[in-house]
């Protein structure tokens, strides 16, 4: 079979309990949100972890047995009012269909219909009625009526309680919101979800759950996330063999056309993130399409063609070069043995702690448990 027949096992996308097969190292993660379901009276619970970790994955395999449940994924985020509405409009259109809630759900549902449609030319009303124009005005500001939906919400809430007991509401895309923006819906609304038999997981950015431990220790004297939070289940990076797992299930009857040494550039390239190692393995394949076998050289070449495509236009200074060159070559270490290398090499120690700093914000360098390393993104890359 050719490189070609391999892109279709290369795609990107939240697996479902039918691909557990392909599934690496979240059993874990996947038991605490099962059991946070099934023990827990009432809470809000997050899911963090950074962009293409397998968030939506995770949630994707929570199974709620004999608790009540509904998944809604967000689409419409721009303010803290319209992720109300959305919440609302999805979470009542879902629950239309059962008998014993179909009538209150109903209700709600046109009663955001009509609060929105009122709203000339904002996006939501559009999204609502499926309308392919979708000329908004951003400009507008629209004048929701947020205490009235916060009302609904509750009202809601308490039904589905009184009706089927226990009941797990699960949100997906919040993480795609802005900390300031989701920090400030849910805690508007915490008195609404916070209610006996009613436990909320919501995924979450990576920037609330690095608060939220500040928080928890008492490291952050103004933070209250803990009030707002039961707890926050954050999915870690992989592991390099976890990454050549992961690979491996998916690509393992091609091992004629690509030997596992190949899978090492890629696995260093993706820095325990499972998107940008199928991102980069799709690339490659594109890249090398027309051979018959992919060359771990073959993986190199096009990993540095793509990445001076993406990573050339950083302008670097002759010092931040040197550093760079410098720790090309020094795998991992601390903050303070990087600061070492960098003045046994002739630069000075504020330049060298200024530059490193600058390296940690571009995430040229990241923090792996106490040390910083090089991003696999800049492994193959020359300035």
């Amino acid at each position: 079979m050719g490189l070609a027949k391999v892109i279709e096992h290369l795609t990107d996308k939240p697996l479902g309990p039918t691909q557990e097969n392909l599934l690496v190292n979240r059993t874990n993660e996947i038991k605490n949100l099962n059991n946070i379901i099934k023990y827990h009276p009432l809470g809000i619970f997050g899911v963090s972890g950074e962009t293409g970790i397998g968030k939506t994955t995770v949630l994707n395999f929570i199974k709620c047995e004999n608790v009540f449940s509904k998944r809604i994924t967000l689409t419409f985020r721009e303010s803290a009012e319209s992720i109300l509405y959305d919440l609302l409009y999805n979470l009542s259109k879902n629950l239309e269909s059962d008998k014993e809630l179909s009538n209150l759900a109903k209700e709600t549902k046109e009663w955001v219909i009509e609060e929105v449609s009122t709203i000339k030319g904002f996006s939501l009303g559009i999204s609502l009625y499926g309308s392919a124009n979708k000329s908004s005005q951003k400009s507008i500001t629209p004048r929701f009526n947020f205490f009235a939906a916060k009302e609904k919400l509750g009202k809601l809430l308490r039904k589905i309680v009184s009706v089927k007991g226990k009941f797990a509401l699960i949100i997906d895309e919040l993480d795609k919101e802005s900390k300031d923006d989701t920090l400030l819906i849910v805690d508007a609304l915490k008195n609404e979800l916070l209610y006996e038999n009613i436990i909320i997981i919501m995924t979450l950015p990576y920037s609330i759950y690095r608060e939220y431990k500040l928080d928890r220790l008492r490291l952050n004297e103004s933070g209250n996330l803990e009030n707002i939070f039961k707890d926050i289940i954050f999915l870690e990076e992989l592991t390099n063999s976890d990454i050549k797992e992961l690979l491996l299930r998916r690509i393992h009857k091609f091992l004629d056309v690509i030997p596992v040494d190949s899978l090492e550039p890629i696995i260093e390239f993706s820095d325990g993130n499972p998107r940008d190692a199928l991102w980069i393995f799709s690339k490659i394949i594109f890249d090398n399409i027309d051979k018959k076998i992919l060359r771990k050289e073959d993986a190199i070449l096009s990993i540095k063609k793509i990445t001076k495509e993406y990573l050339g236009e950083l302008n670097f200074t002759t010092l931040q070069t040197k550093a760079f060159e410098l720790l090309k070559d020094f795998s991992s270490g601390t903050k303070d043995e990087l600061l070492t290398l960098l003045q046994q090499n002739n630069i000075k120690r504020t330049t060298a702690y200024s530059i490193l700093n600058t390296f940690i914000e571009r995430k040229i360098l990241i923090p792996r448990k106490e040390n910083l390393t090089l991003s696999g993104k800049y492994k193959f890359f020359n300035p």
